[in-house]
């Protein structure tokens, strides 16, 4: 039961190391192409399309057009151009203001009493894609008046949160979206470095020293770098690519296929169809441990090393409930009785 923990533990660690470097190219990529601004400009496709809902549709272009989303983008026509310099980031309260401000533009004064009902007709003057949500929310927001309250702002309000919303699934997207890149970046990179799942698996399985070492080096990562994982900086990257060049030179050192040498050449020619097809499907495992992230793995590499030990010590001064009174402390000797308001010795 050790030794499997073992070899998990050493896997973790490789694939820790590995995801680190395959996020932070992945993300530099993302970064590059504006994917971020991509995802929101899908977002708004689908909060305000200008006509239809398919893959082609675009934003209202009033609304991308506008002066204070034009100040963003700095782009004079809002079509599919935008996207490539649309910003990445665009809050709940900027997206209702400029939506009030855009429907209050549009709206008529003839026959409108209150800036609510120019609102109301502006929804109106909307292209029939885009005003149907927005009619209803309107007569969300006339049902859920309150006393004292106006419609005006519990639509703003209801708007915010139907751009949150829209968020969520926006989130999800470019996850699925990161998740895919990661698998790609990361198969490309296990082919360069030739980091087959297989042979690693089969080395810290039959060589208990190199087992040994990896569990060493995973536990002193887990306890110096506890936060390598969630910051993800280039220093931390290179830091990380350090110690997984030296994991792969252990374990050709070690007599095993990794890596691209002299040992995987003889390999190669001596069984070239069973190395391919053994490679091939390490290098496609590798890729998808790469692509549920190194923070996946360096949660799996803690669970795994409290499972080996005696579990995660709890923090100093930490008091743990005893029984139903809720008691903390030590244990109070026999014949102390508590009665949930004061105690007495029976």
């Amino acid at each position: 039961m050790l030794q499997t923990l073992d070899v998990a533990l050493g896997l973790s660690f490789i694939f820790f190391l590995f995801s680190v470097l395959v996020s932070t190219t992945s993300e530099m990529i993302l970064s590059w192409t504006n994917a971020r601004g991509k995802m929101l400009w899908k977002a708004l496709s689908h909060l305000l399309p200008q006509s239809g809902h398919g893959k082609g549709a675009q934003p209202l272009q009033d609304f991308v057009a506008h002066p204070l989303m034009a100040a963003m983008h700095r782009h004079t026509a809002a079509d599919a151009s935008v996207a490539k310099d649309f910003p990445s980031y665009l809050s709940n309260s900027q997206f209702s203001q400029v939506l009030m401000d855009l429907l209050e533009t549009k709206g008529t004064a003839e026959k409108a009493e209150t800036r609510w009902e120019i609102v109301q007709s502006g929804i109106k003057a909307l292209p029939e894609a885009a005003k149907g949500p927005l009619m209803a929310l309107s007569r969300d927001a006339e049902r859920n008046l309150l006393p004292g309250q106006e419609p005006m702002s519990v639509f703003q309000f209801l708007a915010g949160q139907w751009f949150d919303s829209m968020m969520d699934r926006t989130t999800g997207w470019y996850k699925r979206l990161t998740q895919m890149w990661n698998f790609i970046v990361g198969l490309v990179l296990a082919v360069a470095c030739n980091l087959n799942v297989m042979a690693i698996t089969r080395a810290l399985s039959t060589n208990d020293e190199l087992r040994t070492a990896f569990v060493q080096k995973a536990e002193a990562s887990v306890k110096a770098q506890s936060d390598l994982a969630a910051r993800m900086g280039v220093e931390e990257s290179k830091g990380a690519r350090a110690v997984f060049d030296e994991a792969i030179t252990e374990l050709a050192d070690a007599g095993f296929p990794v890596g691209w040498n002299k040992t995987t050449a003889a390999a190669w020619a001596k069984h070239p169809i069973s190395t391919f097809f053994e490679s091939l499907l390490g290098w496609l495992m590798a890729g998808a441990a790469a692509a549920l992230g190194a923070q996946f793995w360096f949660d799996l590499m803690k669970k795994i090393i409290n499972m080996r030990g005696t579990g995660s010590k709890p923090e100093a001064g930490q008091n743990v409930p005893l029984g139903e009174a809720g008691m903390t402390g030590p244990i109070p000797p026999a014949g102390y009785i508590v009665d949930g308001t004061e105690s007495r010795q029976g």
